[in-house]
């Protein structure tokens, strides 16, 4: 150590090698150490997709502002949304869906109960989800195109202040299908809800066919549910 050092550093930095001496216990966790470098490494191509991906979105979304491109790039962010807002697709348990009661924005009963012999699209969402208001005008077409045909809509919102935000989110959207907040009890009864926005199919016989979590495209909701129609 240079002389002029601190001898109070010195007595540190000593203490620190004494502990470090080969006769000591202490190990370098390689194992540990290989195993973090590996999970980081293979991260790093995802990284660059996503930063890829969003800014493509982000030229996309400036293009916008030209009436002339502009259908060509809301096809594009439509393009980017289905890469980075990748779905996750949980199988079906093709179980009966549980039951239950809740209020609905007119004051009403809703119980899934009463639904059996429909098709029922039964979505978890919230004010604040930005995927849930993509969606949201989705379902409503799909209310209006399908109700009589044995099709109904039913949201119900993991708002935490409940209808302070849900209210005026539904009369400011118009929508069209029963809405409900949840008590704190449905979502465990599916298994609980950890990302929204969370979507469930339930066929006629009252049986869970699909369930998806995340923004999933139109088209694929429109094919199920024609599927389910038949």
């Amino acid at each position: 150590m240079d002389n002029n050092s601190d001898p109070k550093t010195t007595e540190w930095v000593d203490e620190r090698i004494t502990r470090l001496r080969s006769d000591s216990n202490w190990e370098p966790d390689t194992a540990q150490a290989l195993a973090r470098w590996r999970r980081q490494r293979a991260r790093m191509p995802v990284r660059k997709w996503a930063l890829a991906v969003l800014a493509v979105a982000m030229v996309c979304t400036g293009v916008l502002a030209f009436p002339g491109p502009r259908v060509f790039a809301s096809r594009c962010v439509d393009a980017c949304e289905s890469l980075f807002l990748k779905p996750s697709v949980i199988p079906a348990s093709l179980q009966p869906a549980p039951d239950f009661a809740l209020t609905d924005a007119t004051g009403a009963t809703l119980r899934l109960s009463e639904y059996k012999g429909k098709v029922v699209l039964l979505n978890f969402w919230a004010t604040w989800c930005v995927p849930c208001g993509k969606e949201i005008p989705w379902f409503m077409e799909f209310e209006q195109a399908h109700k009589d045909q044995g099709f109904a809509v039913i949201g119900i919102s993991m708002d935490g202040d409940g209808w302070k935000s849900v209210r005026p989110y539904l009369d400011a959207h118009k929508v069209n299908y029963r809405v409900a907040v949840d008590d704190g009890t449905v979502a465990a009864k599916f298994g609980g809800v950890d990302s929204l926005p969370e979507t469930l199919l339930i066929a006629r016989d009252g049986r869970i066919v699909a369930r998806h979590v995340g923004l999933v495209s139109k088209s694929a909701y429109e094919s199920e549910i024609a599927a389910l129609l038949r």
